[in-house]
């Protein structure tokens, strides 16, 4: 008789699809903790290279002004959970409720949606396709012509900024909204010390794959590296989404693993 909620620890070698295997992974802190679990009970061996860090905003005052008049805006249009985080933590910090935030429609893309119910929040659009022209797509039948569209975003240190929140911006421009876009959270690139030891494994070619949940954290590894490409390709490249798999194909990274066998070819 099957002891239900029982699961087993002691597995089989053939249930281990990653045993032994040295997944370089370059997830901030936050994000860090529930990758590398997930990879060591698939037999794994996580080496954690964080190429950024996101922290808050130094100065608060343009958030504020914007969380003080939240019913000017007719959406806010999230493209990240650093975002939904970012405006629920600075809410609770000025003794508000989150729920405020429900004084306009709120809109994210697909699994960032998940924060904003985690947060209790209403979430009016939950967009199917993940990417930012998907988004405003999916916004165009709720009439967004000359609409206030509020769009967290980060302010990015010390590499370019990836092309998402500028793409999503001008999309909504050109479908006639209005957007406001407002700076969040730091996107911050790591400086070499950090993870030279890391790296050093990756330079020689003792990786297996390397894992990428982010376009920041491809740009930061790569400026890193000086731009060598080669050292990266050496080993399987996989991609959380579409996005960072759009960014490394770009760079000249190999797109190798791509969720939903995506083709990037």
């Amino acid at each position: 008789m099957t002891q239900i909620g029982y699961s087993p620890r002691l597995l089989a070698k053939q249930d281990l699809p990653l045993r032994d295997k040295r997944v370089f992974f370059t997830a901030p802190r936050h994000y860090a903790a529930g990758l590398a679990e997930a990879l060591v009970e698939r037999g794994a061996r996580p080496v954690w290279a964080p190429t950024i860090e996101t922290w808050p905003m130094d100065d608060f005052t343009e958030i504020d002004a914007a969380l003080a008049k939240l019913d000017k805006y007719d959406w806010i249009a999230f493209t990240s959970t650093n975002g939904v985080e970012a405006l629920c933590q600075r809410l609770t910090a000025l003794g508000r409720s989150v729920k405020e935030l429900e004084k306009t429609k709120l809109s994210a893309l697909g699994s960032d949606a998940d924060a904003l119910v985690a947060a209790g929040l209403r979430v009016d659009l939950r967009a199917k396709v993940g990417d930012p022209t998907g988004l405003v797509n999916e916004l165009l039948p709720f009439g967004i012509t000359g609409k206030n569209i509020l769009v967290p975003a980060p302010r990015v240190i010390g590499v370019p900024e990836p092309y998402v929140v500028p793409e999503f911006i001008e999309d909504l421009r050109k479908a006639g909204a209005v957007p406001h876009r407002l700076e969040v959270y730091q996107t911050v690139a790591m400086e070499t010390s950090v993870v030279s030891s890391e790296l050093t494994l990756l330079e020689k070619g003792q990786i297996d794959v390397v894992v990428f949940t982010s376009s920041a954290e491809q740009l930061a590894l790569l400026k890193l590296l000086n731009g060598r490409t080669e050292i990266v390709n050496r080993a399987k490249v996989a991609y959380m989404g579409d996005f960072s798999a759009r960014t490394g194909k770009e760079q000249g990274l190999n797109v190798d693993i791509v969720p939903a066998s995506k083709n990037y070819g």
